[in-house]
């Protein structure tokens, strides 16, 4: 269930983050994101990347607000 899944992903992060992580749907699913760590900061990474683990895709981009980290979570695939 990618609902589930998402919901998952997103306490994960919440908790690696230590902020409030956004989850809305997209064309294929349900898309996550939230602020990227500082770039020092090896062990909020560590367990960053550790949630991101689960996702179908992840990345992060410059959204000219800053970092942002993001995590899909596509109908109809499994982990």
């Amino acid at each position: 269930m990618p609902a589930r899944r998402a919901a998952e992903i997103r306490a994960a992060l919440e908790d690696a983050l230590g902020t409030a992580v956004d989850a809305f749907p997209s064309p294929r699913g349900i898309r996550i994101s939230a602020p990227a760590p500082a770039s020092d900061d090896w062990d909020r990474w560590r367990k960053t990347i550790e949630a991101l683990r689960d996702a179908d895709a992840w990345g992060s981009s410059d959204t000219g607000e800053g970092p942002q980290i993001w995590a899909t979570v596509e109908d109809g695939v499994s982990p």
